[in-house]
């Protein structure tokens, strides 16, 4: 099996090339990227003959011929992409993944499902940490039920160093976007950083303050789990990235309104993109990185709760990653060895809980030190 990881030498990427390239069932890695001074000084770390390219994803054609002779794609680039890689992947018959599309690329992204299916591709839509672990977790929790009521999904973290842990553009959106919850049965939009709430993750994390966000969790599982009544979703990033952010949006930086400066027409969000892109990126330093998932349901005609929860910590010593890129990056690394090997449970553009086996997959994960707990809990416990 060959596999193509496309911004393999990234932020994220790389933890899924690491992955990749110890993983017995990949014959081939390719690491592809528009640095290929990177993706080359990248390569050499890894164990085995890990081949390099370099790609231009907005040339389709480029982009194309990259993955012609790839079994399967591992996109770990920002999420604007992802589209354009799908199409690539349907001309060059190959299986494809990604980290996520933020609700409104992932819809976009749903649509090519017919398409994935006719030509007997899978494509696995968000299978990083949230969306991705949060998704097989939650499939997990709905194996144990006859039916599922209310999924709270809940996230948090400690450490990880100042400044943004992953893409500055992602993170704004998730903070200035409309998040949206589904309530009653039915989709609606609130405002930026609301429903602020207090919640315990597990140690070491602990105690931390969350919010809703924009998350691609919402757009699949309301549909992947017909009579949930219930879905949210709450982030809890650093205080002090929050309250950079709460500046940002004070001031209008984040407005993408177009403006004419000096004969220059730009947006302060365009802007701002562009500036925070150049910055240094924080570096590998201990962090942990956590979720906590409630299920609510029906099992055995009785009201059942079950509840999920990992901690992730940085793997400095040898991978010299920080905890962000390793639950993000690994389980895209597994999936696509999973699709590659034709384990999917379906073709399609999917989201993981629709093409991933929980069991197997958490299984597998445990190997990695990435320990999906499992509790029932009583029907009376309150989420904390």
């Amino acid at each position: 099996m060959k596999v193509t990881a496309l911004g393999g030498c990234g932020a994220m990427g790389r933890a899924t090339s690491w992955e990749l390239a110890t993983n017995d069932d990949v014959d081939e890695l390719l690491v592809a990227d528009a640095d290929i001074d990177a993706a080359e000084a990248f390569a050499a770390e890894l164990p085995g003959d890990v081949g390099t390219a370099k790609v231009d994803v907005t040339d389709h054609d480029e982009l194309v011929e990259t993955v012609a002779d790839s079994d399967v794609v591992a996109n770990a680039l920002p999420y604007a992409f992802n589209v354009d890689v799908m199409e690539a992947c349907l001309d060059a018959d190959a299986h494809y993944l990604d980290l996520g599309g933020l609700y409104h690329k992932t819809q976009e992204q749903l649509e090519y499902d017919e398409k994935f299916d006719d030509a007997g591709l899978t494509a696995v839509l968000g299978i990083g940490a949230s969306p991705g672990l949060t998704n097989v977790a939650t499939a997990l929790g709905a194996s144990r039920l006859d039916e599922v009521t209310e999924i709270h999904i809940r996230t948090g973290a400690k450490g990880g160093g100042e400044g943004f842990a992953y893409s500055a553009k992602t993170i704004l959106d998730e903070l200035t976007m409309e998040p949206v919850v589904f309530e009653d049965g039915e989709i609606r939009s609130t405002e930026p950083l609301s429903g602020r709430e207090t919640y315990r993750m597990p140690d070491p994390v602990g105690e931390v303050e969350g919010f809703h966000s924009i998350h691609s969790e919402l757009a699949t599982m309301p549909e992947t789990f017909p009579g949930v009544e219930a879905v949210d979703f709450r982030v809890a990033f650093s205080p002090d990235l929050v309250n950079i952010c709460d500046v940002l949006i004070g001031l209008n930086l984040t407005s993408e309104e177009t403006v004419d400066y000096k004969g220059v027409e730009t947006s302060p969000r365009e802007f701002l993109d562009w500036h925070l892109d150049r910055q240094p990126k924080p570096g590998a330093v201990e962090e942990w990185k956590s979720f906590r998932i409630d299920v609510h349901g029906v099992e055995d005609g009785e009201s059942a709760h079950y509840r999920y929860s990992t901690v992730v910590e940085s793997r400095l010593d040898d991978w010299g990653l920080k905890a962000t890129a390793v639950w993000t990056g690994v389980p895209m690394g597994l999936a696509a060895a999973v699709v590659g090997q034709g384990d999917a449970l379906d073709t399609g553009a999917k989201p993981p809980e629709s093409v991933l086996d929980p069991e197997q997959f958490v299984d597998e994960l445990a190997e990695r030190d990435i320990v999906i707990e499992e509790e029932k809990r009583a029907v009376e416990a309150v989420a904390d």
